[in-house]
């Protein structure tokens, strides 16, 4: 389909919004307009992006990338919520990247990098190492399965405690992706990968503690 007509887009995105919201959640209906409304909003280029000049260029478009399947995500979870009323679809896809996408987007990756400093850079300086230093990581790996004070493996993801931080952080640091762990516990991505960083965040002290007391 050729968008360089607005109008003739939008009517296209209006009609497919409103055929899944009238076919029941997860019928071959719905998914079939929700697949094709999808497609059309991504291919129609008319997506907003971030300011730049706020953050890095080295991180602007995993930002965008980051919001952007957020945002598919919870469209195709959410597309009751489209009010035809209110505005087009692409003029509600936009808001709700400006206004929560977006500033999400920002604050994972920051954590996400401030945990790397916390699990590489802040364990280096903290620890004290001998003239061959041991592999952090395994170090790392090691404090996380013996678990001294039973904490790793009662931190976890809600309704799903085999998905819990122990047994993360062992497949994270054994070199799994995110694709390969979510689809073990059957679980989306970003639910597993939030987690997972917000657990980090929450035991770094603990860990540096953990660390420290294997490496004196």
């Amino acid at each position: 389909m050729n968008y360089s007509d607005r109008d003739e887009l939008d009517s296209y995105l209006l009609q497919l919004a409103i055929s899944a919201q009238q076919n029941s959640p997860r019928s071959p209906g719905r998914q079939t307009a929700l697949t094709k409304l999808v497609n059309g909003i991504v291919r129609s280029g008319r997506l907003c992006y971030p300011q730049k000049g706020q953050f890095p260029s080295g991180v602007y478009q995993d930002i965008y990338n980051e919001a952007r399947q957020e945002l598919l995500l919870y469209l195709c979870e959410n597309i009751h919520k489209y009010d035809a009323d209110r505005g087009s679809v692409i003029t509600w896809v936009n808001v709700l990247l400006d206004r929560r996408f977006f500033k999400d987007a920002i604050r994972k990756i920051q954590t996400q990098q401030s945990i790397k400093k916390i699990t590489l850079t802040d364990l280096d300086n903290l620890i004290a190492l001998p003239e061959e230093p041991p592999d952090l990581t395994e170090i790392l790996k090691q404090c996380i399965e013996s678990d001294p004070e039973d904490i790793f493996k009662k931190e976890h993801i809600e309704k799903c405690p085999q998905a819990n931080f122990q047994a993360l952080a062992t497949r994270r640091m054994s070199g799994k992706t995110w694709k390969e762990i979510s689809g073990e516990f059957a679980l989306k991505i970003p639910t597993v990968s939030s987690f997972y960083y917000r657990c980090v965040n929450k035991f770094s002290l603990k860990l540096k503690e953990y660390c420290g007391n294997d490496l004196n």
